[in-house]
C-alpha cells in the first residue's frame, strides 16, 4: 500500500469512527487525533506548517455542514498527497492553491527542500503562483 493510500484510508476511518461521515460534528479530541495521525503520515513537517494546514482544514471543516466536512477531508487528503510528493489530483481552486503556497512557504527554512520544491512545482502548474 502506498503512503497516500494509507493516509486516505486513515482519514476515511477517522471520519467513520468520529461519526463525521454520518453528519455528526467531531469533538476537539477527535480532531486532535486526526492532526496527530496526519502529522505521522506525512513525515517531518514543521509544527508551524502543520498548525497552518489544520487551521485551514478547520475553516473548511466548519463550513456548510456535512458537505463542508467531506470537502475539508478531501482537501486534507489532497494536501497530504502533496506533502508525500504523490499528488492525487484533488481539485483545488486557484485560491486554495494560493493558500497551499502560502502555508508551505510559511516555514520554508524548516521544511524538506525536496518536498517544498515538489509542492511549489504543483502549485505553479495549477496556477497558484
Amino acid at each position: 500500500m502506498q503512503a497516500i493510500d494509507k493516509l486516505k484510508s486513515d482519514i476515511d476511518d477517522w471520519a467513520r469512527r468520529s461519526g463525521v461521515s454520518g453528519g455528526a460534528k467531531a469533538d476537539t479530541k477527535a480532531l486532535d487525533a486526526l492532526r496527530v495521525s496526519f502529522g505521522r503520515a506525512v513525515g517531518p513537517v514543521p509544527q508551524e506548517t502543520l498548525a497552518a494546514i489544520f487551521a485551514s482544514f478547520l475553516s473548511y471543516f466548519g463550513a456548510d455542514g456535512p458537505a463542508g466536512a467531506a470537502r475539508a477531508l478531501d482537501w486534507l487528503g489532497g494536501v497530504g498527497s502533496l506533502l508525500l510528493m504523490d499528488y492525487d489530483g484533488t481539485a483545488f481552486s486557484r485560491a486554495e492553491w494560493e493558500e497551499i503556497r502560502d502555508i508551505m512557504t510559511l516555514d520554508s527554512g524548516e521544511i524538506d527542500m525536496e518536498v517544498l520544491s515538489y509542492v511549489l512545482a504543483q502549485v505553479m502548474e495549477h496556477g497558484g503562483i
